[in-house]
């Protein structure tokens, strides 16, 4: 009995362990960019956390009033003559990007209402924007 129930506490303790080495979040490169998106949870939260310092542009997408986080948003980073750097769905309300320094165009959509905004980035710092969306009528 006792053996029994020392190689269940090996299993458990090894799955437990496994776990606990897989990455919350995993970094991703499109052509000249790397990013990370997700925040679903706090353990994404904290894992995106720990890779801000690495990317030199941070999303951020809500509801206006109520605040409610959202995913699935359909982002598209444009240089001012159309190149196309980064064009991609986030996993969650936060994305991270790592972009040459320069002028982009970065537009946001969700649900068929997208937005637009301009962003000057260097590498030095990190340039936060926060895209938020009308909150939805109810009938």
């Amino acid at each position: 009995m006792k053996r029994l129930l020392a190689i269940l506490l090996l299993q458990v303790l090894y799955q437990t362990v496994s776990y606990a080495e897989q990455p919350a979040v995993e970094p991703q490169t499109q052509g000249e960019v790397s990013f990370v998106s997700g925040g679903v949870g706090g353990e994404e939260r904290h894992a995106l956390q720990a890779l801000r310092s690495e990317y030199n542009l941070s999303l951020l997408f809500s509801v206006k009033g109520s605040g409610e986080y959202l995913s699935d948003v359909k982002v598209r980073i444009e240089d001012a003559k159309g190149k196309i750097y980064l064009e991609t769905v986030s996993d969650g309300p936060i994305l991270y990007a790592k972009l040459k320094p320069g002028k982009y165009h970065v537009s946001a959509a969700q649900n068929g209402y997208e937005i637009y905004k301009k962003v000057t980035l260097d590498t030095s710092k990190i340039t936060a924007l926060s895209f938020v969306w009308p909150q939805e009528k109810s009938n």
